[in-house]
């Protein structure tokens, strides 16, 4: 599958957003990609960090174990992951600060033997629909908390 980017803007402050996005315990309220957590994620990241977390997108579910591959705060959290299913998958969430609002991007690539052929290529609008979505829960658990 070829690489996606989605972006919106945030009607709150970087530093604020940045508070949520590097708290991956609070993936429950707002990343649309996730299933759960195999194992608990560590309270705070850095570079280094690994998790293992399960991702849900349309039918299938994948085991993914990540290692926080950048962390720059309060602009950016890169992330690298390998899934059970033969998955591997690099995520950039990128924040760019405009006054009181920001611009959040995620970057998501991601090869899978599953992602090949009109599968994959259904997939692509899928995988697009469901970062619309976690941005739209990140801005939402952000203006409520």
């Amino acid at each position: 599958m070829s690489p996606t980017s989605v972006s919106r803007n945030i009607a709150a402050p970087q530093q604020k957003v940045w508070e949520t996005v590097s708290d991956v315990t609070t993936f429950e309220h707002w990343h649309a990609l996730h299933a759960g957590w195999e194992e608990l994620p560590p309270s705070t990241i850095e570079v280094g960090a690994t998790m293992v977390e399960k991702i849900k997108v349309a039918a299938l579910v994948d085991t993914i174990t990540f290692e926080v591959e950048s962390f720059r705060p309060p602009s950016e959290v890169v992330f690298r992951g390998k899934g059970s299913t033969g998955s591997k998958i690099h995520m950039r969430l990128g924040l760019d600060a405009s006054g009181d609002t920001t611009t959040v991007t995620i970057d998501l690539d991601v090869t899978s033997p599953l992602l090949v052929g009109p599968v994959g290529k259904a997939l692509r609008g899928t995988f697009e629909k469901r970062l619309r979505e976690t941005l739209d829960g990140l801005s939402r658990h952000v203006i409520a908390v």
